[in-house]
């Protein structure tokens, strides 16, 4: 492996911008960011402060894994002028004081397969989060679907959030990274046979998936993540969930799950109320109103639309409609 990252380096064009940036971590970690703003050619990249309730967020979250947090310190270029489509956003870390990565988040098409491979030169990192990485459609897409943690079976994660043109491929190898106990997949190509890789792993408590509303994702990944033995928060988004095909296929849960993140996804009141009395220690968090999911995301609800029964999906084609209308 280490000649391919080498290879990898070696092979960047580190011309312009690329060259230039020089963040304030260890040696090899700098190569790899260079690296990376250079494959993806990001000649517009800026150094700039990383927003204190971006840093926050993510030293609570390694907090609430009992890492350190108050040495460390952050970095962050973003791309606001490149004019490709679909292209820019920004790309931040936390090192601590030997300047070694412990967290990665950013928002872009940044980590293709090759660049996870590469960050088996952070062996400190613990978390990535990393929103729209890649594309929905074309030639590029399946360049960000998540094969590259192959590289990264044997490292110090704990946590991942990442999604878009991730699948079941990334499912397959994060599902071997023993030490993970947070993962969450969003706007994502993830099926059912994805969820199913994650089944045993005693590492994880806390779990979640959604497939921008497409029928990918159906109760049967439910099923799948019961049986994560020790995962008691779970999210299930941007999907309709039913009672019997769904809700209660967690009911070897009761008395672990403490909650229930619905996000983006639809239920009836009586699916949701049998759910509740199935787990009275449970909560359910980021439910939704019609007209909230469609400004979150119409291209979504317009697909959850479908997949939902007729009543349940009538408020949401008017929220749609609606939502046309005052476009």
């Amino acid at each position: 492996m280490k000649h391919l990252f080498k290879a990898f380096l070696l092979s960047l064009p580190l011309l312009g911008h690329a060259a230039e940036i020089n963040p304030p971590v260890h040696p090899d970690e700098a190569a790899v960011i260079r690296g990376i703003v250079a494959v993806e050619n990001y000649n517009a990249a800026t150094v700039v402060d990383m927003p204190g309730w971006l840093s926050n967020g993510i030293k609570r979250e390694l907090a609430a894994f009992g890492l350190e947090t108050g040495s460390l310190k952050s970095w962050m270029i973003e791309v606001k002028n490149d004019p490709r489509p679909y292209r820019g956003g920004f790309f931040s870390c936390l090192y601590n004081a030997d300047g070694r990565i412990v967290a990665l988040s950013g928002n872009g098409p940044w980590l293709r397969n090759e660049t996870l491979r590469a960050l088996k030169a952070m062996p400190e990192l613990r978390s990535i989060h990393w929103d729209h990485n890649g594309f929905v459609g074309g030639p590029e897409t399946d360049l960000y679907d998540g094969t590259g943690f192959d590289a990264l079976v044997d490292s110090k994660l704990i946590d991942i959030k990442i999604g878009l043109s991730f699948n079941d491929k990334g499912m397959e190898q994060c599902a071997k990274i023993k030490g993970l106990r947070s993962f969450g997949v969003a706007h994502s190509r993830v099926t059912d046979a994805g969820v199913a890789f994650f089944e045993g792993h005693s590492g994880l408590t806390s779990f979640s998936v959604s497939e921008m509303g497409k029928p990918l994702l159906t109760g049967k990944a439910l099923a799948s993540i019961a049986k994560i033995p020790n995962v008691n928060k779970i999210g299930f988004g941007e999907c309709y969930i039913s009672y019997t095909d769904g809700f209660a296929h967690l009911a070897p849960l009761k008395d672990r799950l403490v909650e229930f993140n619905i996000t983006m996804s639809i239920a009836s009141p009586a699916d949701l109320d049998k759910f509740k009395a199935d787990h009275p220690n449970m909560k359910i968090t980021g439910l939704l109103t019609p007209e909230e999911i469609v400004k979150r995301h119409s291209g979504a609800a317009a697909n959850i639309a479908k997949q939902a029964p007729p009543e349940l999906a009538a408020p949401l084609k008017a929220a749609i409609e609606q939502f046309r209308k005052t476009k």
